[in-house]
């Protein structure tokens, strides 16, 4: 992955721009709005948050390009979530801002150093805009960007309207002169590991075989093991074959906890049955993984926005207070829901199986 302060080279990144009609929500700017034709337009977007999050904010960044060309666009993101950014066309500079708990114990001094020379990068780069992306706006990056100099920020304002986080994030652009809806989110995985992910599927008899991502951040977006088993087992004597993907590491893995020990146990419930686990220790093998598949089953996470985001449908597993924000997008989707994902039933889910493969 490119490191801060060097552009982007142009290339097919963006899939398809289908567009939401939803209004999108009202922007605030401190101080005085930038005036784009004053001077050269220099953005920066912050986004230090999850990996879905990111995702839901790739549109604005298109288009921000596509409505000022010339503008320098640079974006603020974590280092766990900065490699979606790879590759992107709309993007001239990343900045990696790690969290204090994703580094290693000891390491303190190493960390005021990285601090200080994000800082010293986000002036020398001279942004006079900052795009406050996060829907809780931090004041740890507001302190940040008045440090760079920054002298306007885009802050995100309540609205009565319920938005999807692609509205609300793109919403966000009306401060700077743009309306209208937003393009769906979009990320072209990487062609080396998507042909490898092909293959190893295809060599092992899996090719079309149907995702199944077991990992989710929250206790409430968990659907058990035996549910994801029973699936596997009924889908079974339907004729499919599963392939399982988790986040990799175990359950203190400062980053993200991990689900190895998860893994291991629904492949344990499932010997002999058509299933393989698949692991995928970074984002880009992620991201080729969840193209390489007809369809994915998911709890709500990042990994159902990034399958929407390279074109594999989607049947998301959510508590029915998240679905309006936070389903898929642009996608041919089918979302489920309950009060926690762990009251949908197996069967409901089986009975999206042949409808999803089939469209």
């Amino acid at each position: 992955m490119r490191g801060a302060n060097e552009a982007t080279k142009p290339g097919a990144y963006f899939g398809s721009n289908t567009s939401s009609d939803t209004l999108a929500t009202m922007a605030k700017v401190r101080k005085s709005s930038e005036d784009p034709n004053a001077h050269e337009l220099r953005i920066l977007v912050i986004r230090r948050d999850n990996i879905g999050d990111l995702v839901c904010t790739l549109p604005l960044f298109e288009s921000l390009r596509r409505h000022y060309p010339n503008a320098r666009l640079g974006a603020l993101v974590n280092s766990y979530n900065a490699p979606l950014l790879a590759g992107n066309p709309f993007v001239d500079h990343i900045h990696i801002y790690t969290k204090s708990k994703h580094r290693p114990q000891g390491t303190r001094l190493a960390l005021t150093r990285d601090r200080l020379s994000l800082l010293l990068e986000l002036r020398g780069l001279r942004y006079r805009t900052a795009v406050h992306a996060g829907s809780r706006v931090r004041a740890e990056m507001r302190l940040l960007a008045r440090f760079a100099g920054i002298k306007h920020e885009i802050l995100d304002h309540p609205s009565d309207q319920p938005l999807h986080e692609v509205e609300r994030v793109h919403g966000l652009l009306h401060a700077l002169g743009i309306s209208g809806p937003p393009p769906a989110p979009g990320l072209t995985p990487h062609a080396t590991k998507l042909a490898a992910v092909r293959g190893s599927l295809a060599e092992q008899g899996f090719g079309g075989a149907i995702g199944l991502h077991i990992s989710a951040r929250e206790d409430e977006n968990r659907w058990p093991l035996e549910n994801f088993a029973a699936l596997i087992r009924a889908g079974a004597d339907q004729g499919h074959k599963f392939v399982i993907f988790w986040s990799p590491g175990d359950t203190n893995r400062p980053e993200h906890p991990g689900d190895d020990d998860r893994a291991r146990a629904l492949m344990e419930l499932c010997r002999d049955l058509p299933v393989i686990a698949y692991p995928t220790a970074d984002l880009a093998t992620l991201t080729a993984a969840l193209a390489a598949i007809p369809v994915l089953v998911g709890s709500d996470g990042g990994h159902c926005h990034i399958a929407a985001a390279v074109g594999t449908r989607v049947i998301g597993l959510y508590c029915s207070h998240k679905t309006r924000q936070w389903r898929p997008w642009g996608t041919a989707h089918t979302v489920l829901s309950a009060t926690q994902v762990k009251d949908i039933s197996v069967e409901a889910v089986l009975s999206a199986l042949p409808k999803i493969a089939r469209r």
